[in-house]
């Protein structure tokens, strides 16, 4: 090429000469005319002319070339294309890479470019370049593309023009630079930004947090207000028949999209989303494209009428498994990339953490409470159910000396009434203070909860629907059958107050065998994960409860109903009854969808009793013989009250305050039966009197009372044990019962 080049610039000027010296051979052979001496000098001048033409267009192209070195050493597209006509002059091998061999055609238009250019881009790159053309200035635009190698990549050009002459003809000179890393590695650090910004403010929000409920509304406030999230909603896996992920709290402007999300973990169908495949999975479920995803079929449409382009779901781990998720929606399509989502997993695990170290704290102060509220329950019980014993006591007696006078009898009726409902409120507080009434038997829940219904259709009322979805096996535990009568009821009563006069009450039960790794179990103590349970569950069709609601629902003398409807110990009750029997009471809720309430309680081994069989009807007790009873009671109203109670009765009735003044009364004379409570004054144990009497006279029977009778349930007293306040009928059968059999030597 540089031997070309050098002969191109000698043989312009060689010819020059050549032609000049054959003229003036011409003219001194021939004596030519001047003119025709001048033609040909003008002949010699355009030899000339074209050679050293020739020798700058050699040059040129020297030029050329140099530059087309130039320009494929950088690696830049560039292009040259002639205007208006579009044909390319000019590519480099950069060039190829992009649009490809078979697009160098010479005079290609260069309008055919744009075929490769993404659908959604075209149109406004063609409005781009028509108007950067005529303003005829220098102007960029950006596009996304696919390659020669069906890639698809975005290049941002610039165009410059070049000896435009009045806006008719002249050239376009186009460089090209393929963003696409650049864009990419810029949202990369734009999304791992917002990532980081997203765990500062959940860690925030951990620390000033106070409760679960207030941690999931800041975490989704923060997450969406100030991370630059589209969306989140935190959700908790529901424990029961049909598990599903419930909403607790979310934050942006789709509270009815999220709301009306029906996610199912273990349904075929609506499991396969991002949040039940997190939380069944126990890992982090993205999709980077909701439009093109198949398993967002059920969501899609919805999905996208919100804007949402990209979603990813978060397990909330505690242990190992799964107890909820943070879902997060984007609006940009392919968010949350792999470096995104390491951060936003670090998030998630500080946010499970942060939930379980403040139900841990919850819990812990909720115990310290339930244990003072039970320390003090235990000690006004006694008193309290002595001056109840005291009330009802006189009222029988009274009734019965009035029966002739119906306005006084009906009035020592309301006195006893109002005396067994102060009963009632003792025993729920004797319930929150683990202490529940009655000694645990083997029973059928099933049978229990059969015969109850009749019940719970009357305390309810005829508007609402009460259902029975009973489990085919039979459900033995061990409990006290008229503590589950009493939570059960408390339920149904509970049910009845949220849905009003109509509604729809059902009552299921069903056995859950031992597994440990089973995500319904992720919220037990871990001595009832590896048990079999026996569950039941009340659920209505109610207002159903707000988180801060349903975090409250347990403690103590805590109610929605206002003063004058309720006391706020029934669910704590309920909550005692369990735990007493080893189990525990939990509140799912899903806000209009109504409540629900589970009692877990652990099976029992033991066959189970014939649900079936109904024990005959037991005669009425008869009325025992006079016998000469000695009744130890230091309080002295109450003591009375026993004694004109036993003397009505035809027996033989002796009172006294204290184990001294029993004991001198016992050492000069003789009796039947003791009755005698177990907390005498003085610190004096009536334990200590009875075993004291027996031993004097083994002969005599002895009957214990207490006003807190569960402190003794399972001391393993030797005597029958009468829990205060007790009627007439019950202290004269007792009698009975004691007459009919010897006591224990």
């Amino acid at each position: 090429m540089a031997q070309e080049r050098v002969t191109a610039q000698i043989w312009p000027t060689a010819a020059a000469a050549f032609a000049a010296v054959l003229a003036g051979f011409e003219l001194q052979s021939s004596g030519a005319r001047p003119a025709a001496t001048i033609g040909l000098v003008v002949v010699a001048a355009l030899l000339w002319s074209v050679g050293r033409l020739l020798a700058e267009r050699a040059q040129l192209q020297g030029y050329l070339d140099l530059a087309r070195i130039a320009a494929n050493s950088i690696d830049q597209v560039i292009w040259i294309e002639e205007y208006p006509s579009g044909q390319t002059l000019f590519v480099t091998s950069a060039y190829e890479r992009i649009w490809g061999h078979e697009k160098l055609t010479p005079m290609q238009a260069a309008e055919s470019r744009l075929e490769i250019v993404h659908p959604d881009d075209r149109q406004r790159v063609r409005r781009e370049i028509r108007a950067g053309q005529a303003q005829l200035e220098v102007f960029t635009t950006q596009f996304r593309m696919m390659t020669a190698e069906d890639e698809e990549r975005t290049v941002r050009t610039r165009f410059y023009p070049h000896h435009l002459k009045g806006g008719r003809s002249g050239y376009w000179v186009g460089f090209a630079t393929d963003v696409t890393e650049d864009l990419r590695n810029h949202d990369s650090i734009v999304r791992n930004r917002r990532a980081l910004r997203a765990l500062a403010l959940v860690n925030a929000a951990i620390s000033r947090a106070q409760s679960r409920s207030e941690l999931h509304n800041l975490v989704c406030q923060s997450l969406t207000e100030a991370g630059g999230y589209a969306a989140a909603w935190i959700g908790l896996r529901e424990h029961g028949p049909i598990a599903r992920i419930r909403v607790t709290a979310h934050a942006s402007g789709h509270a009815d999209y999220i709301g009306a999300l029906d996610i199912r973990p273990d349904d075929p169908v609506l499991g396969l989303g991002p949040t039940a495949r997190a939380v069944r999975e126990g890992r982090v479920c993205v999709v980077p494209s909701v439009a093109n995803d198949p398993e967002m079929a059920p969501w899609r449409e919805a999905a996208l009428s919100q804007g949402f382009a990209a979603i990813a779901a978060f397990p909330l781990l505690r242990d190992g498994e799964a107890f909820g998720s943070l879902t997060l929606y984007s609006d940009e399509l392919g968010a949350f990339a792999d470096d995104e989502i390491r951060i936003l997993e670090e998030m998630s695990i500080s946010l499970a953490q942060g939930l379980v170290m403040i139900e841990a704290k919850a819990e812990l102060v909720s115990s310290r409470k339930m244990e003072l509220i039970g320390h003090i329950s235990g000690e006004l019980s006694h008193d309290f159910n002595n001056i109840l014993g005291i009330i009802a006591t006189h009222a029988e007696i009274g009734g019965r000396e009035a029966e002739s006078e119906a306005a006084v009898h009906d009035r020592f009726a309301l006195i006893a009434q109002a005396a067994l409902r102060g009963v009632d409120i003792t025993r729920s507080l004797l319930g929150i203070a683990r202490h529940p009434r009655g000694i645990p038997q083997l029973a059928e829940i099933n049978g229990l909860t059969s015969r109850l219904i009749a019940l719970i259709r009357a305390a309810v009322g005829p508007g609402i629907d009460v259902q029975a979805v009973l489990s085919d096996e039979a459900l033995p535990v061990e409990i006290d059958p008229a503590g589950f009568n009493n939570a059960l009821v408390n339920l149904a009563i509970n049910a009845r107050d949220a849905m009003g006069d109509h509604g729809v009450l059902t009552i299921r039960t069903w056995r859950s065998e031992a597994d440990e790794s089973c995500p319904a179990r992720a919220d037990l103590a871990a001595d009832l994960k590896a048990k079999t349970l026996v569950i039941i569950e009340v659920s209505d069709t109610g207002t159903g409860m707000s988180e801060d609601v349903r975090e409250q629902a347990f403690e103590p003398f805590f109610s929605t109903k206002g003063p004058a409807r309720g006391t706020g110990l029934g669910l704590a009750a309920v909550l005692g009854f369990a735990s007493h029997h080893g189990g525990t009471a939990r509140v799912l809720s899903s806000g209009a969808q109504g409540t629900t309430v589970q009692i877990v309680l652990p099976a029992s081994t033991a066959a189970a009793p014939d649900a079936t069989h109904r024990p005959a009807a037991a005669l009425p007790a008869p009325r025992p013989a006079a016998l000469q009873v000695l009744v130890v009671d230091n309080e002295p109203d109450l003591l009375s009250g026993m004694v004109e109670t036993l003397s009505i009765a035809g027996h033989g009735a002796t009172g006294c305050t204290s184990a001294r003044e029993a004991l001198e009364t016992l050492s000069h004379s003789r009796f039947d039966v003791l009755i005698c409570d177990l907390l005498l004054g003085n610190g004096e144990d009536g334990t200590a009197l009875a075993r004291q009497a027996a031993a004097d006279n083994p002969d005599m029977r002895i009957i214990l009372m207490s006003g807190n009778a569960a402190r003794r349930a399972n001391s393993r007293l030797r005597w029958p044990l009468l829990e205060k306040p007790f009627s007439v009928e019950t202290l004269i059968g007792q009698l009975a019962s004691v007459q009919a059999h010897r006591p224990a030597a």
